[in-house]
């Protein structure tokens, strides 16, 4: 008797155990479509998106512009919320890439910019708080007390210690990892960790300036950076209201130009769209949603006597100088004859007497040089008002919407145009955008998302293994995959707000030395590009732009 009743008590667990699981597995298919559709969710950043992308492209802009343009005190709107988002791999420095083994990288490299761009934005009556990604374990109590100390009252800060993420090294092509492989660091994916501030803190601010812990990003940068996306914006609302479908012309003269003839247009001899020989070409809505303000990263030559860049004819004998010579209309003359050069390196580069760290004190222009790019791989292109004659910087055959390019001449239509090529994309360390040109990067232009999780098909099951530090925070997602075209305006005023300082001050002693020239000898090649183009549109359909 006793034994059957353990029979029929096992039994009755039995049912009752297979009766809970087949409930359990039940639960968890609902929690795990329940978490599906969370996620789905969450991959929507805000709740005004639509269907119709266009319906809210770079919406907020206008009303930002507006909004930095006032001081708080003066206006009733509620001031422009700024976050500033530095990536700092070492507090010292290891004495790689012309750095000083044991130099006090937080207090001499890092502080200075980022107080100068705290200090400049706060002066306008933005609000500002500060978000720092450290490669290091530990940001000590007297060293975070350091930072705070040199911030204005009322900025907040936040800090991410150890934030080098982890994975499993050379695990190419969704190979499993072998079973004795060990997980490393991925030192270059730490470029990668402000994507998931971003992320996060997208609702609680209205502008984002993201860049590596030695850029120096000023108010007088974010406002020229506004007031170019909005001429592209207006640009864009016209061209969305025009009876011409969708696109908007050039007017020089108060007369409407005419598209070129398409007779003897030059065709792409790579994967763009368009030839090298787009000058003042009617722009239609989704080429204009491409266009984005483009930054140059910059130095100041240090005044050591034995530095190698200083020597005579060196920086005169840049590359390109016999081919592109600069034009006599980006200087002025004295009466020795010497040119000067009509940008000015105040908003930039200045920094006072005794400089900090390794910047250069009170520099001149002739003392501003660039690496990152090239005059053999830029163009130029006349755009509708209020955006009007731009340099157009490098970016990815498939993603060119067209510009003149300086390499181009009828006679030898074959020759090739640099494109993402490392030496010459022109890598900004950082970029700075609203709300909604982050919503628009991640759920339109670029492919698998601009912010996390990172997790589809596009990323080929890990976004760690094939990108650099390049990828994430230089420019070659953006400008690459994104599809974004980077302009610069030629107004002088105006493109000297697009130079950033790279105050580690190093690259100039460490890149080959072909690769400097002075910002100034630059933008005048750029200008000689562009009275080629005005030429060229001349003989070719007889157009005369101003």
């Amino acid at each position: 008797m006793q034994n059957m009743i353990m029979t029929r008590l096992h039994a009755i667990l039995f049912v009752t155990a297979v009766f809970a699981a087949t409930l359990g597995c039940y639960t968890l298919m609902m929690h795990i479509n329940s978490n599906h559709q969370q996620l789905q969710h969450r991959r929507r950043l805000s709740e005004l998106e639509s269907s119709s992308s266009d319906d809210h492209w770079t919406w907020d802009i206008p009303s930002i512009l507006s909004r930095a343009k006032k001081k708080s005190s003066l206006s009733t709107q509620q001031p422009l919320r700024v976050l500033i988002i530095t990536t700092s791999l070492v507090e010292y420095d290891k004495g790689t890439r012309g750095t000083t083994h044991g130099f006090d990288r937080l207090q001499h490299v890092v502080l200075p910019p980022l107080i100068d761009s705290v200090k400049s934005m706060t002066s306008h009556g933005w609000h500002v708080d500060v978000y720092l990604i450290l490669g290091y374990k530990n940001l000590a109590p007297h060293r975070k007390q350091l930072i705070i100390d040199a911030l204005p009252p009322g900025v907040g800060l936040e800090v991410w210690e150890d934030a080098i993420p982890l994975y499993y090294k050379n695990n190419f092509n969704k190979k499993r990892p072998r079973s004795d492989q060990a997980i490393s660091n991925g030192d270059h994916a730490l470029s990668r960790q402000h994507r998931f501030v971003l992320r996060d803190k997208l609702p609680y601010y209205d502008f984002f300036v993201a860049f590596e812990d030695d850029m120096r990003i000023t108010a007088d940068h974010v406002l020229e950076f506004l007031e170019l996306s909005n001429d592209i914006y207006q640009l864009y609302k016209e061209a969305m209201s025009s009876s011409n479908g969708q696109e908007v012309a050039v007017v020089d003269n108060n007369v409407e130009q005419l598209p070129p003839t398409v007779v003897n247009r030059h065709k792409s001899n790579d994967g763009a769209s368009v030839g090298n020989d787009i000058i003042h070409d009617p722009i239609n809505v989704k080429h204009i949603q491409r266009l984005f303000p483009g930054l140059l990263r910059v130095e100041v030559l240090d005044r050591k006597s034995d530095h190698p860049l200083r020597k005579k004819g060196v920086l005169d004998n840049h590359r390109f100088v016999k081919e592109c010579p600069p034009s006599s209309e980006a200087f002025r003359y004295n009466n020795e004859g010497g040119g000067e050069s009509l940008l000015d390196p105040t908003i930039c580069c200045d920094e006072h007497d005794p400089p900090r760290g390794k910047m250069t004190a009170h520099p001149t222009m002739e003392e501003v040089v660039m690496w990152e790019t090239n005059i053999h791989a830029t163009g130029v292109r006349k755009y509708p008002d209020p955006i009007g004659w731009v340099a157009a910087m490098p970016v990815e055959d498939r993603a060119d919407v067209g510009s003149f390019w300086s390499g181009h001449k009828k006679e030898e239509a074959n020759l090739k145009r640099p494109r993402r090529v490392d030496e010459t994309i022109g890598n900004q360390a950082g970029f700075m955008a609203t709300r909604s040109q982050i919503e628009y990067f991640h759920n339109t232009a670029c492919p698998g998302g601009f912010l996390p999780p990172f997790d589809s098909k596009h990323w080929k099951g890990d976004s760690l293994q094939r990108h650099s530090v390049e990828f994430w925070s230089g420019g070659f997602q953006l400008f690459g995959q994104c599809y974004l075209n980077r302009i610069l305006p030629l107004e002088p005023r105006r493109f000297e707000k697009h130079l950033i300082y790279h105050v580690s001050n190093n690259k100039q002693r460490t890149a080959p030395a072909k690769k400097m020239i002075r910002v100034g000898d630059f933008y005048g090649q750029i200008i000689t590009v562009k009275e080629r183009a005005k030429k060229f549109a001349k003989e070719m359909w007889s157009t005369e732009l101003t």
